[in-house]
C-alpha cells in the first residue's frame, strides 16, 4: 500500500533520468542526500545545491511519467491480463 508505480510512456524519446539512475534520501534528522550511479563509478551526493537539481529532475520524471492507474492498466496490457 505504500508504494505507487509510475512508467513513461513507451513513445517517450527522452526524459528528465536520461544521465542515469540515482536515489534521493533523507535522514532522521532532515539531511537531505543523493546517491548516483553512473558509467563511470557510484557516490553519494550530500551538496545541497546538486542534491536539489536531482530533486527537480524526480519532480520532473514524476510529471513525465503515467500516472499509477495509467502505469497499472500499462502493465496489465503488457504482461496480457486484459
Amino acid at each position: 500500500p505504500c508504494v505507487a508505480l509510475q512508467f513513461l510512456p513507451l513513445s517517450s524519446p527522452s526524459h528528465a533520468g536520461m544521465n542515469g539512475p540515482f536515489t534521493l534520501l533523507e535522514t532522521p534528522d532532515h539531511q537531505h542526500l543523493a546517491y548516483t550511479e553512473s558509467q563511470r563509478g557510484s557516490q553519494w551526493v550530500s551538496d545541497a545545491d546538486e542534491v536539489s537539481r536531482l530533486a527537480r529532475k524526480y519532480a520532473m520524471l514524476r510529471s513525465q511519467a503515467l500516472s499509477p492507474q495509467e502505469s497499472r492498466d500499462l502493465l496489465d496490457r503488457l504482461l496480457g491480463d486484459q
